[in-house]
């Protein structure tokens, strides 16, 4: 079971610096850590349709009427969504923003890639994690640009 501080400690042994307890302090590590963490992840889950990161979900209709007249109705995309799969049904649709527009008036569900606690995550994302963060902490914390190509 993975934990951000052991994932970002193992990111760092890995670069050849040592581990971290805490995320709160004035450290290089821990100041890159923080700033740099969720992007790498959310950039890891968002490349590949990870069954254990996928989602299905209701959407929630908007009682406002769309601008335009390509669609009738508006669909609220979950807060959690970062990357769309597919509508369910199959309809056409457009995604505005945070929001999707159609002209089905009926249960619409989407399929998506949300973000995953660490605890949940399968060891082989944990692994592939480990490695992204050492790749970007290599640079920012190593000064090593040859350290972050070997990865």
């Amino acid at each position: 079971m993975a934990s951000k501080i052991n994932l970002i400690s193992n990111a760092l042994i890995l670069i050849g610096d040592l581990p971290i307890t805490s995320l709160t302090g004035n450290t290089r590590a821990q100041t890159v850590a923080n700033n740099l963490y969720d992007n790498i992840v959310h950039n890891e889950l968002t490349k590949y349709r990870w069954g254990f990161a996928r989602k299905k979900a209701q959407l929630s209709k908007i009682n406002e009427t769309p601008v335009g007249t390509e669609y009738d109705v508006m669909y609220q995309l979950p807060s959690d969504l970062l990357v769309f799969i597919k509508m369910n049904p199959s309809i056409n649709y457009q995604i505005l923003g945070d929001r999707v527009y159609c002209n089905y008036d009926t249960n619409l569900f989407c399929d998506y890639i949300y973000t995953v606690s660490e605890a949940t995550w399968p060891a082989y994302f944990s692994k592939m994690v480990e490695y992204a963060l050492a790749k970007d902490f290599a640079m920012s914390i190593r000064d090593s640009a040859s350290t972050k190509q070997l990865m």
